[in-house]
């Protein structure tokens, strides 16, 4: 997994994005879309995220996508995964009960990537702020 083919691999792995996918990809015309755009847009400007995480009706939906955030984790290119976290996970940390629930689908590695933004994010919990 490179980070230049990652729009790409993003359809084929979640299909279910295709649409939003589709919508951001026309807005920038024949330009390739940065990835970082198209990740903050297509998780989070819908807010595909927080509506799956916040329902959690679509668990194999959420596994799937876990499963592809974990695969990121895990690429030999620093730019799929500072992707990841800077795109995706630190978006997560805006509502911890929203990060709560997906840390019940983080595989080790996503995990590990999300508790880094711990140190410069914001605490966890009202007694980490004391």
């Amino acid at each position: 997994m490179t980070y230049e083919h990652i729009n790409s691999i993003l359809v084929s792995k979640i299909p279910e994005l295709k649409e939003s996918i589709e919508e951001v990809t026309n807005y920038w015309k024949h330009e390739r879309v940065p990835s970082h755009v198209l990740f903050a847009e297509v998780f989070y400007q819908n807010s595909f995220m927080y509506n799956l995480l916040s329902e959690e009706c679509n668990i194999a939906i959420i596994r799937k996508v876990f499963d592809f955030f974990e695969d990121m984790a895990n690429s030999n290119d620093a730019e799929v995964r500072n992707l990841l976290q800077v795109s995706i996970l630190e978006y997560l940390w805006d509502d911890l009960e929203v990060l709560s629930r997906a840390h019940k689908y983080m595989h080790t590695k996503t995990r590990a990537l999300s508790d880094e933004l711990q140190t410069y994010l914001k605490p966890s919990t009202v007694e980490d702020m004391a």
